[in-house]
């Protein structure tokens, strides 16, 4: 395992220049668990503030961030420790997620049975950041058993005869949900209800889809084939399906899917890469986001709000 040298940096790294403001972070060496870099990757001031906070020092509470699907929750934490070295523990909670798969268990390898940390265990050890992605899919029963992690007590492997396991003081632990902890509004399924008490333990921040001007630029780093002109609209279709979607538009269009910014992303980069087909915007949305709709109706709205943006360029049949 790679060996981790502190290292102080400034906001320079993240893209935000003339600033004294010095964070804490690591040599790069390589490390396995330290995030693959983006560069096309734009960060928004107030959200990267909060992290690099909580990063910093987290006084005693973990981070949720709450916000609407593929807006950027975790890949803002990921491009925050890729920029700082920080190695990342990541899982994927789901509705049959116990505390015991974060602890770890033992396993049969070559004969043997040998314990094999969960990524809890490992974080807490090693001293990384712990991502718990839609912990709101969680039992709120099997999510107590963090409190005492998220105040700084250490962690007992009963099922390792009673060992104890410390928190590193570079231990973090970062949630992200599509709701608050307020459960379900219809709109993600399998969203629950949290506990207060353990809602309690966290910093809250929220994050919304990224601003214009924000997708805008990384449109131009991920696809500067496109036309501006091109990308602008792009932008505006985005949003036009986003507001719908949230019931913030008055037309009585409902849709099942929204236009996450990695959508967007994925758009773009399809429609640089299909310059060959008969309409390369409509072939690439299809497979972007409108493949996906449950009705055709669903996707009869979307594609009369891009013609509306695109005129004869945009042609639904291709």
């Amino acid at each position: 395992m790679a060996n981790l040298i502190e290292k102080t940096y400034s906001l320079d790294i993240f893209g935000f220049t003339g600033t004294n403001f010095a964070i804490k972070g690591f040599e790069p060496c390589n490390h396995p668990n330290v995030p693959m870099l983006k560069k096309e990757y734009v960060f928004r001031r107030e959200t990267l503030r909060d992290v690099v906070n909580f990063i910093d020092c987290s006084f005693g509470d973990g981070m949720l961030i709450v916000g609407a699907t593929g807006c950027g929750k975790t890949s803002l934490i990921e491009q925050v420790c890729a920029r700082l070295q920080f190695p990342v523990q990541s899982y994927t909670c789901g509705g049959s997620t116990e505390f015991m798969d974060l602890v770890g268990q033992w396993t049969l390898q070559n004969g043997s049975t040998v314990w094999m940390d969960g990524v809890l265990t490992k974080a807490m050890r090693e001293g990384h950041v712990l991502i718990l992605n839609e912990i709101d899919l969680v039992d709120p029963a099997e999510l107590a058993n963090l409190n005492g992690v998220l105040e700084g007590s250490p962690l007992v492997l009963s099922q390792k005869n009673g060992e104890i396991v410390y928190p590193h003081d570079n231990f973090r632990l970062v949630a992200t949900s599509n709701s608050n902890g307020s459960g379900s509004d219809g709109m993600y399924v399998g969203v629950q209800r949290q506990n207060l008490a353990f809602l309690d333990r966290f910093l809250v921040i929220e994050v919304d889809y990224a601003e214009r001007d924000v997708e805008l630029e990384i449109l131009s780093r991920i696809a500067p084939n496109i036309p501006k002109t091109i990308q602008e609209r792009m932008v505006e279709l985005a949003n036009k399906v986003r507001t719908v979607f949230k019931g913030e538009d008055d037309t009585s269009v409902e849709l099942s899917v929204t236009f996450s910014t990695r959508t967007l992303i994925r758009w773009a980069i399809q429609t640089q890469r299909n310059q060959g087909a008969p309409c390369p915007l409509s072939y690439a949305l299809n497979r972007a986001l409108l493949n996906r709709c449950s009705n055709a109706e669903e996707k009869e709205s979307i594609n009369t709000w891009a013609i509306a943006l695109f005129g004869s360029s945009f042609d639904p049949e291709a």
